[in-house]
């Protein structure tokens, strides 16, 4: 769906399992679960989590013309006022419309000189669907401390946004992908990391973390035919090649190597039902929110019973 500022809005749902008191609730009770808008996402949503559902729309600066996140369209809209306005206010008509329970800002790749203008938005932004009863989410991406040379995390400043929004949901995924070496989506030591920087810098009750619903299969002869793995398909390579799976200590995760039908190795990092268990224990470890996860539409129950473990 593509709104007016042409920002492109997806849904977010705040699943409360049998086992939650509610979304809303004190302590890691706070499962957030991202969908894509296909029929896949529809169906986990359908099996899973019809019970007390909240959903969100998550407002994104991703152009289909360039297959990116554009710095470019969010400074736009960060830096005219007019556009500020009409942004905030088409942002409350969509919310009312839906009867959406908030806002979920996303917004990615932004340019490190609009760090300021990008908190002074989401100031904005949160102040005007305060007066509405809409509430406010902003996704930032991970990191363990503020280094200015790190152009992708740098304009997300932890602390002012964490101030304005009532949650910050933090990408502890995408540690490594198809576009760098092998290695974990998401050790445990990375989101340990990120997870102290960012208690330190948010009020803890406020922040979300990832859990990845997907893996990685690097193909270590040509890297065009490297590729993001969903859980199900996930298990039916492990059947196909007949993996045998290595639990990894260092970073909490899974790996295994094949050779496919023309002799190229590959190498594949992913989570399984223990390891997704420990990682969302974190949540409670640092009495943070809650989860999120990206995304819903290719997982299995097994899957979030792993996650309700973790959460008890």
């Amino acid at each position: 769906m593509k709104k007016h500022v042409w920002l492109v809005a997806v849904l977010a749902v705040m699943l409360s399992m049998t086992a939650f008191t509610g979304a809303e609730a004190k302590g890691s009770n706070i499962v957030l679960g991202y969908t894509t808008g296909d029929g896949a996402s529809y169906h986990s949503l359908t099996s899973y989590h019809m019970q007390k559902i909240k959903t969100w729309a998550v407002i994104s600066n991703y152009n289909e013309a360039i297959q990116n996140f554009d710095g470019n369209l969010a400074s736009r809209v960060m830096t005219n006022k007019t556009a500020r306005k009409h942004f905030a206010d088409q942002l409350v008509k969509l919310a009312k419309k839906q009867s959406f329970t908030g806002i979920n800002i996303d917004f990615e790749a932004v340019k490190p000189g609009d760090r300021a203008k990008y908190s002074s938005l989401i100031q904005y932004v949160a102040n005007t669907l305060k007066k509405h009863k809409i509430k406010t989410m902003v996704s930032v991406p991970a990191k363990s401390a503020d280094h200015r040379q790190d152009d992708w995390s740098w304009p997300f400043d932890y602390a002012k946004i964490g101030k304005y929004a009532d949650y910050v949901q933090v990408m502890t995924y995408d540690e490594h992908g198809v576009w760098s070496s092998p290695g974990s989506v998401a050790s445990t030591n990375w989101i340990k990391g990120t997870l102290k920087y960012a208690v330190k810098t948010i009020k803890a009750n406020k922040v979300i973390m990832g859990i990845p619903s997907y893996g990685n299969d690097w193909d270590l002869t040509d890297q065009h035919n490297s590729k993001m793995l969903q859980w199900n398909e996930l298990q039916a390579l492990k059947k196909k090649v007949k993996a045998k799976p290595v639990y990894n200590k260092k970073s909490g995760s899974m790996t295994f190597s094949y050779k496919d039908g023309r002799k190229h190795k590959h190498v594949v990092w992913y989570e399984d039902e223990k390891t997704i268990q420990a990682k969302s224990r974190l949540a409670k470890q640092y009495k943070i929110a809650g989860v999120s996860v990206y995304a819903l539409g290719h997982e299995s129950a097994s899957f979030w019973k792993a996650i309700q473990k973790g959460l008890k």
